[in-house]
């Protein structure tokens, strides 16, 4: 039984060093893969000082955290008069399990003008945000939103934001 659980740990271990070396490292004013969803919404990695004071410039009033609290700190959100709504999508969600319905709708709900909204490198979490939002909201096709999710660089291999897609959106 203890191996089973070695092999298991190791098996998460090996993920995890596999997606941090498919980390993006196209960075636009501070923000990893910055992009812009339609106009006043934009979509990113974690942000740094310069990313922050920036999206402030771009008139962005609400931060939607996807990472978790202990990959980053958006307190330089806060200290630039943002509101955070932190709708956290951990590992297990990504891989083996789903994102909560509840927060995708949440995000989905959240993204309007003056939004920002962000996982770590802007890739997969935020890729499956974006993507319920461009289908329950701008009426795209599935495949027309993963193909958007692809180009910005998500990572197919992360099965539980896939299954959200496949079948928590309509």
């Amino acid at each position: 039984m203890k191996f089973q659980g070695t092999l298991f740990n190791l098996m998460w271990l090996f993920l995890l060093f596999g997606l941090c070396g498919c980390a993006t490292h196209q960075i636009s004013h501070g923000i990893p893969n910055l992009a812009q969803v339609e106009p006043g919404v934009w979509r990113g990695g974690q942000p740094d000082s310069e990313g922050w004071e920036y999206l402030k410039s771009l008139g962005i009033k609400r931060d939607i955290k996807l990472n978790t609290s202990h990959e980053a700190s958006d307190s330089l959100a806060i200290s630039n008069g943002m509101q955070i709504i932190y709708l956290p999508i951990n590992l297990e969600q990504m891989t083996i399990g789903k994102p909560d319905t509840n927060k995708l709708d949440s995000a989905i709900a959240a993204l309007g003008s003056g939004t920002f909204v962000h996982c770590e490198h802007g890739q997969d979490r935020t890729g499956l945000i974006v993507g319920a939002y461009r289908v329950k909201v701008e009426h795209w096709t599935k495949k027309q939103a993963y193909q958007e999710m692809l180009s910005h660089g998500f990572h197919p291999m992360l099965r539980g934001l896939c299954w959200s897609l496949e079948e928590d959106v309509p």
